[in-house]
């Protein structure tokens, strides 16, 4: 018999679908990222390892709030999509994330990058680039002490500002994830240094710039 997958690794395959993997699997995800669970329950790779118990455990244990579930009330369905981490052209950010036009949306907030000092000396001379995703990433900070917070890993080293007012004088797009993660295409895919309001280590405080 085949070895349970731990919750752990049903989280990351199920990131990694409705993130990245849905239409390679042959599922439909919609606009607003959602995707059915009957087919997912019905899918001959990934039915036999989740049921709408699992599902619904990791949604409400995840505690960076990654997934959401709903009830279509048009198609009696059960539904899941990731709030956010698409590559999905699919995915139209419009559908599902919350349009940002006023800094007042975001008072008293730091919008803030988090990467490691391996990937700064190319940050800092080429810009923020969102890679394979729709987006890059930022994480809303109150307090930077919080020990977890949606939008980068735990353990990064280095923390970039983003300069809200500049991105909004300069129209670029920004959106607000249901689970409070800011994202921004850029332009052609990059965010320029000219939009990093300030760049400190995690750890120390200390300026990088």
């Amino acid at each position: 018999m085949a070895k349970a997958h731990s919750d752990i690794q049903l989280s990351k395959q199920l990131s990694w679908l409705l993130r990245h993997g849905a239409q390679k699997a042959g599922l439909t995800i919609q606009p607003d990222g959602y995707v059915s669970v009957a087919e997912i329950l019905q899918h001959p790779r990934f039915g036999a390892h989740y049921s709408i118990e699992k599902l619904r455990k990791i949604v409400a244990a995840d505690a960076k709030q990654r997934y959401r579930m709903r009830y279509n009330s048009l198609t009696g369905a059960e539904e899941i999509r990731a709030n956010q981490g698409h590559s999905l052209a699919a995915v139209q950010s419009e559908a599902c994330l919350e349009r940002i036009n006023s800094i007042s949306e975001l008072a008293e907030m730091h919008v803030v990058h988090g990467t490691y000092y391996k990937n700064w000396e190319q940050i800092k001379t080429e810009g923020l680039r969102r890679m394979q995703r729709n987006h890059v990433h930022f994480a809303v900070l109150t307090d930077q002490s919080d020990a977890i917070v949606s939008g980068f890993r735990g353990d990064c080293q280095v923390l970039i500002h983003l300069n809200v007012a500049k991105v909004l004088e300069d129209q670029l797009q920004l959106f607000r994830s249901s689970n409070n993660v800011i994202l921004c295409a850029g332009i052609d895919g990059c965010i320029s240094p000219r939009y990093f309001e300030r760049v400190i280590d995690r750890r120390t405080g200390k300026s990088l710039t």
